[in-house]
């Protein structure tokens, strides 16, 4: 190589044009010690793209005889620039051999460029390309792409597409690894593994590794991490995962306990107790305690594990003293009839074998008192008059082993019942275990599988990776259910009342002569009151019938009763309170549907009652995060509805609803009146509230697009078309602004207010991790959106937009995530378009500096690409407005002066 290379820029001119072997081998030795170019760049990206598209193809034969050479190659390509390259030129060459498949130049090609791909990958690669960008103020946005990339598949991806398109029955290569979803979890299990010495920190580990956990091969990930050299690695990643990362980690965890160690037969009692134990202790190290993601509603609702599991579950919960706590709301749920006649057998089975595992765990007191409740008492009540006959032998031994363990009242027994001893003697057998956690040292020694109990070793994937990856799959075996030795109810004739009848779904074919196929008819309810008592049904076997017909026409009801009399503002803070906190106990089809339909219904009827009430209930209730959402989404869909821009659509015409019965005359005409309720109900659209916040954003932002545009054109012809588009949307700007909005006078005190009041307790509940940023993001657009539905009749929007700002400078520091970036900018936008040029200037000139110079600082950090287009369109507007301040302040100078 002579002194014509100076630069980065003079290599890749050389390499364009026809360089020897030698002087090619010379510039690669020098660029692979240069570290800039393993940045992405523009000089970065020109050198990748001349030795992927040339030097690789035209000197591959050169590179697979020189090892120094190939090194230096592969030093080069291993960097983000150099991957994303390379499965740009794959997919390129995969399409070009898939339109030419006889072609031998393309195939060489191809498979020369996926056997390069194999060879930049090594078991430290996420290290390595750490290492390059860590010390870059895009750190953050270079780590998400290496995470999708490497965790999102699109290796695997790229290299399947081309193995397909070689030719899939060809003689096995070395790089057919890399189009193995199973190989590359293992891979990426190994290569977090090789990060697990502190360079990488493990909050940003985290986010790469529940990506992975997700990528189709769970358990095979987890075992190249969940082991005796990995174990701490995975404790100090479980403390950096939110909730909702929290509960997929928990569930993988219990499924790969389960497939590996729980899933084959053990008749060794010894050594399956201590399996259990360390099982145990391996949840109480990874498995935070959290209400929100409770182990075992995990384990109940997702029907994982077998008794094993369950046993190593219990022993969590009791290891966290949590026993009683656990048991008082487990016999709650075993106690309700509606669970005992409508949800399925085999959950209501786990939920006995639970309580009899917690039994050995509870003091003597605890029992005592629990055997004396009424609670407990009822719902043995309740599991003897049970359809099933396995929930009634069931329910009979735990109040069998209750009542052996309080030795302070009549012995219970049901010896004379045929068949139940020896269905007590096999369930008995849980009340024997009471599994504690062991020490951490212990663990692998216990957990270690034997060669019968794990799959056949494979061997290494890849020669660059240098460790072997072990196929830890396990056959995965049904757990069997506890056999109940009894006789057949259609042979027992003592057992005969317990028949079950089958549920007939059309009431046509009901059938007089055949008394097993009759059921009680349940009508849809007519008042108000009615349809309080259909959601309170609990001790009928229509419960499940008449809450599936109380939800499916709630929303008709309450829109036909809010014309129809007062009943509804009687009883609409009971009904409020109801529908926010209903659950799908029993698998409804369009329960979320029904549900928002009814909320939006009883928001738009009732707003001065419903919407304070569902503020206060959206922080202080006892809810869940969906519960909460549905509150917020209920909130801003009935003032976008009651403002007459974008109605909610309910599929009901409220003039061809069903006929109500009158009241007796003399009180019907005492509650009947014209003007009961002062609000129009209309039909229109179906609104959500994502649609509405970007309508929003589009409406906000066109003046800005246009003005841009009009300062970019410069002919005279161009900018007589965008003044005489800009006087048309004045035009179509006073023809809404005095159209009705029946929010307007409302807004402030039924909707916003009382939101806003309360997002100081919103904001400490989030720094408690009780909330996260889709909850808060949620907040905002609401808040956002009852603003824009007040506009412009609303007397009190200047006191709205003053504390909307207000809760904006709370969350500024927050805006990193993209849900609470885009919310923090529509608010904005919101402020901003309801309010005069002159009211923003003079009373948020301060605010807005700030923001613009916030957006200017954090430019280049917002990756999501609508938040980006949103951020310019804001930053436009901001800019506008200022120097529209700034014209006035010389205008005011110039006149002092003259």
């Amino acid at each position: 190589m002579d002194d014509r290379v100076r630069s980065v820029s003079d290599s890749v001119e050389i390499l364009k044009g026809a360089p020897s072997s030698n002087d090619v081998q010379q510039i690669i030795h020098s660029l692979s010690k240069n570290g800039s170019i393993r940045l992405p760049s523009p000089e970065s990206g020109q050198v990748i793209s001349i030795l992927l598209n040339k030097i690789v193809p035209d000197f591959y034969g050169a590179m697979k005889q020189s090892k120094e050479f190939s090194q230096d190659l592969l030093t080069i390509l291993r960097s983000l620039t150099g991957i994303r390259g390379l499965l740009n030129v794959l997919s390129i060459h995969t399409d070009i051999v898939r339109r030419q498949p006889n072609d031998p130049l393309a195939r060489n090609q191809l498979q020369a460029l996926v056997t390069v791909l194999e060879k930049v990958l090594s078991a430290n690669m996420l290290v390595t390309l750490y290492s390059q960008f860590m010390s870059d103020a895009k750190r953050d946005l270079y780590w998400r792409e290496v995470t999708a990339m490497f965790a999102g598949q699109k290796i695997v991806a790229a290299a399947a597409a081309a193995k397909a398109a070689i030719d899939e029955n060809d003689k096995p290569k070395s790089w057919w690894w890399t189009a193995d979803g199973a190989k590359m979890s293992e891979f990426l299990g190994l290569a977090l593994l090789r990060c697990s010495n502190g360079e990488i920190g493990d909050a940003i580990l985290g986010k790469f590794f529940i990506r992975a956990l997700s990528s189709g091969y769970p358990n095979l990930f987890l075992s190249q991490l969940l082991n005796k050299q990995g174990f701490d690695f995975m404790k100090s990643i479980s403390r950096h995962l939110d909730a909702r990362e929290t509960a997929s980690f928990t569930k993988a965890v219990l499924r790969y306990l389960q497939t590996t160690y729980f899933d084959h037969e053990d008749t060794d009692a010894v050594r399956v107790s201590h399996k259990v134990s360390a099982a145990a202790t391996i949840l109480i190290y990874l498995i935070p305690l959290d209400e929100e993601n409770n182990l075992l509603q995990i384990v109940l609702q997702q029907q994982i594990g077998n008794q094993r599991l369950r046993r190593a579950v219990v022993a969590w919960i009791a290891f966290h003293g949590l026993q009683e706590q656990v048991f008082d709301d487990l016999l709650k749920t075993w106690s309700d009839k509606i669970v005992i006649h409508n949800v399925q057998i085999t959950k209501q089975e786990v939920q006995t074998e639970v309580l009899g595992l917690l039994l050995p765990h509870l003091g003597s007191k605890y029992i005592r008192i629990v055997a004396q409740s009424k609670q407990y008492l009822t719902g043995v009540s309740n599991r003897l008059g049970a359809v099933s006959t396995h929930l009634r032998y069931t329910g009979m031994c735990l109040a069998v082993a209750v009542n052996q363990r309080d030795n302070s009242g009549i012995k219970l027994s049901f010896d004379d019942v045929p068949g139940f001893p020896a269905v007590f003697c096999e369930w008995a057998k849980l009340l024997q275990y009471k599994d504690a956690v062991i020490d951490e040292a212990s663990i692998w020694e216990y957990l270690t599988p034997r060669p019968s109990e794990g799959a056949k070793k494979t061997g290494p994937i890849s020669t660059i990776v240098r460790m072997p990856i072990s196929n830890a799959k396990t056959v995965k075996q049904t757990s069997a259910p506890i056999e109940l030795n009894v006789e057949n109810d259609s042979d027992d004739e003592t057992d005969s009342e317990f028949e079950p009848y089958a549920i007939v779904e059309d009431e046509s074919e009901d059938s007089d002569d055949d008394p097993t196929m009759r059921r009680e008819k349940v009508l849809p309810p007519v008042y108000i009151i009615d349809l309080i008592k259909y959601f309170h049904e609990t001790d009928s076997n229509t419960a499940l019938l008449k809450h599936k017909v109380a939800l499916a026409n709630a929303a008709k009801i309450i829109l036909r009763k809010a014309t129809f009399g007062r009943e509804l503002v009687a009883a609409s803070k009971e009904l409020g309170i109801i529908l926010s906190g209903i659950k799908n106990n029993f698998d409804l089809e369009n329960f979320e549907q029904n549900k928002m339909n009814a909320m939006v219904a009883l928001v738009i009827t009732v707003p001065e009652v419903i919407g304070p009430l569902y503020a206060e209930s959206v922080t202080f209730g006892d809810y869940s995060m969906q519960e909460r959402l549905m509150m917020l989404s209920a909130l801003a869909l009935a003032a976008l509805h009651l403002s007459g821009r974008q109605s909610y659509e309910f599929d009901i015409d409220p003039q061809s609803m069903f006929t109500s019965r009158l009241l007796p005359e003399g009180i019907h005409e005492r509650f009947i009146s014209a003007q009961d309720y002062p609000h129009e109900l209309s039909r229109l659209g179906l609104p959500k509230v994502d649609d509405a916040i970007k309508k929003i954003q589009v409406d906000a932002l066109q003046e800005s697009v246009t003005k841009a545009t009009e300062a970019v054109a410069k002919e005279p012809g161009v900018l007589r078309i965008s003044k005489r588009l800009q006087n048309e949307r004045h035009r179509a700007a006073n023809k809404i602004s005095v159209q009705k909005n029946n929010v307007a006078q409302i807004a402030g005190k039924a909707f916003f207010f009382p939101l806003a009041a309360h997002w100081r307790y919103f904001t400490m509940s989030i720094s408690r991790n009780e909330f996260g940023a889709i909850m808060a993001g949620h907040y905002i657009k609401t808040l956002a959106i009852i603003l824009n539905a007040s506009y412009p009749s609303a007397t009190d929007i200047l006191d709205m937009s003053m504390e909307l700002f207000s809760i904006l400078s709370t969350i500024r520091r927050d805006v990193s995530d993209a849900m609470i970036m885009e919310s923090f900018l529509t608010a904005i936008l919101v402020v901003i378009d309801v309010n005069e040029e002159d009211t923003i200037i003079n009373t948020f000139s301060k605010q807005l500096i700030e923001i613009k110079e916030y957006l200017d600082a954090n430019w280049d950090g917002i990756t999501d690409q609508r938040v980006h287009n949103i951020s310019a369109g804001v930053l436009i507007k901001i800019t506008q407005l200022l120097q529209s301040y700034q014209r006035r302040l010389v205008g005011e100078y110039l006149t002092m002066g003259s």
